[in-house]
C-alpha cells in the first residue's frame, strides 16, 4: 500500500499502529473550533464491554494492567486480565498511548492534544493539556525562538506554528516519557512536542527542538541512560545527549516510516514500523543492522522486552513474533489473531495481555515459552 517514500501525510498515518483511530488527523479548515473542542468538555461514555472495545494501549502498573482506547475508555484490571473495569475520564477523545511511573502515578495521551493524568493506578483521570493550549504554547516558543533567526527562517516557524493555533485541536500526540511522575514529554503529528517538569502545571514546548524542519509526525519517543530517541515517519530518526536537549538528525537505515523504538540492555536499540522493516544497533544508534524476519511481511506496530529478556514485536496483521537473541532474529509465535495488535504488557501470571482494534486478547506465557508452530486461536 505504501512506497518506501510516503507521498500522502494522511496515508501515512493510516499505515500507522493508530490506523482506525487517527482517521480524524487531517486539518478542519471551515469547521469551528468550538465543534471541534466539544468533545474535550464531555466526559468518556460508558461502556458495556469495555475489554471488547478499539483499544490503542496498554501498561502494567504495579500489579494492574491500565488500557487506553477510542472515546477516551480507559480500563483496569487486577487479575492479569480476566476482568476489566472502566475508569472516569473527562473527556471523550481517542487515546493513544498510556504509561506510568509507578504503581498509581499514570498519563495518557490521545486526539485533540489531550494529557491525561491519574494519582489512583489509573481508576480516576484528570485533563492537564488539550490540543488548544499546546497550539497557543508552540506558538509563543515559536515567537521567542524567531527572534534570533533569518527573515525567511522566522517567516517559515511562525506560519507553521500559527497553522496549529488556526485548525483548532485537531492533532493527537501519539507518543510519552515519563522521567518520574511529574516530568513528562508527550510528542505527536506535525512535529508537535511539548514537555512538563512540575506534574502538568506548566508546559513548554520544545519543537522548535527537534530537527525536522518537514513538520513529520513523531511516533516514538524513549530513553536510553541520560540519552532520548525520536522516531517517526519517512526514516525520521533523532537523538539528543540529555534530557532536555536538542533533537539532531541520525543516519536512518530505511526510508519508510518507524512506529516504535525499543531500548535494551548494553547500549542496543530496536527500531521497527512499516512493511515488517526492523533494525537493530548495538552502539546507542550509531550503526544499524536488518533484522532476520521470519515470514514477517505486515507493518510492526508495537514492541516489548519481556521479564526474560526476550522480544516481542506486534503486527497489523494481528501477529506476534518473539526474539530469544537480543533482537538479531524473530519467529512468529503460535497465534493468530486477525486483527491489528496495537500495544502489549506483560501481567504478572506471565502472561502477554495485547490491546487490537477489536479489544483485548491474551497470549498464554506457556506459548511464550514452547516450540513455536503454526499459528492457533488465541484466549479472548
Amino acid at each position: 500500500m505504501f512506497a518506501n517514500q510516503e507521498t500522502g501525510r494522511s496515508r501515512a498515518l493510516a499505515g500507522c499502529v493508530l490506523l482506525a483511530s487517527l482517521l480524524t488527523l487531517g486539518s478542519v479548515h471551515g469547521a469551528s473550533t468550538t465543534t471541534v473542542a466539544e468533545p474535550l468538555n464531555r466526559p468518556a461514555p460508558s461502556v458495556a464491554q469495555p475489554q471488547r472495545a478499539l483499544l490503542n494501549g496498554i501498561v502494567r502498573a504495579g500489579q494492574r494492567l491500565v488500557a487506553v482506547g477510542e472515546h477516551g475508555l480507559v480500563i483496569w484490571s487486577d487479575d492479569n486480565g480476566q476482568a476489566w473495569h472502566q475508569a472516569t475520564v473527562p473527556v471523550d477523545v481517542n487515546l493513544t498511548a498510556v504509561a506510568f511511573a509507578d504503581e498509581r502515578h499514570g498519563w495518557a495521551i490521545g486526539h485533540q492534544g489531550v494529557v491525561l493524568s491519574s494519582e489512583d493506578g489509573g481508576e480516576h483521570w484528570r485533563k492537564r493539556l488539550d490540543g488548544v493550549q499546546a497550539a497557543a504554547l508552540t506558538l509563543a516558543q515559536a515567537e521567542l525562538h524567531a527572534r534570533a533567526l533569518d527573515e525567511s527562517a522566522r517567516e517559515e516557524l511562525l506560519y507553521t506554528a500559527q497553522r496549529l493555533v488556526d485548525d483548532g485541536p485537531d492533532k493527537p500526540f501519539l507518543a510519552l516519557l515519563l522521567d518520574g511522575p511529574d516530568r513528562v514529554s508527550v510528542v505527536g503529528a506535525f512535529n508537535l512536542a511539548l514537555r512538563t517538569q512540575d506534574g502538568g502545571k506548566t508546559w513548554q514546548a520544545f519543537s522548535e527542538q527537534v530537527e525536522n524542519a518537514e513538520g513529520l509526525h513523531l511516533y516514538a519517543l524513549q530513553a536510553q541512560g541520560a540519552k532520548r530517541f525520536l522516531a517517526g515517519e519517512q526514516g525520521l530518526l533523532l537523538a539528543t545527549d540529555t534530557a532536555d536537549g536538542p533533537f539532531k538528525r541520525l543516519a536512518s537505515p530505511y526510508e519508510g516510516s518507524y512506529f516504535g523504538l525499543l531500548p535494551l540492555a548494553n547500549n542496543r536499540l530496536l527500531l521497527f514500523g512499516l512493511r515488517a522493516n526492523a533494525f537493530r544497533s548495538d552502539d546507542g544508534g550509531q550503526q544499524w543492522q536488518a533484522v532476520t524476519l521470519n515470514g514477517a511481511k505486515a507493518s510492526f506496530n508495537a514492541g516489548l522486552q519481556l521479564s526474560d529478556g526476550s522480544i516481542v514485536l506486534l503486527d497489523q496483521g494481528g501477529r506476534v513474533y518473539i526474539s530469544q537473541d537480543q533482537g538479531r532474529s524473530f519467529q512468529p509465535v503460535a497465534f493468530g489473531w486477525g486483527t491489528p495488535l496495537t500495544a502489549a504488557a506483560q501481567a504478572s501470571d506471565g502472561s502477554l495481555v495485547l490491546t487490537s482494534l477489536a479489544g483485548i486478547v491474551t497470549l498464554p506465557a506457556e506459548k511464550l515459552a514452547g516450540p513455536l508452530s503454526i499459528a492457533q486461536e488465541p484466549t479472548p
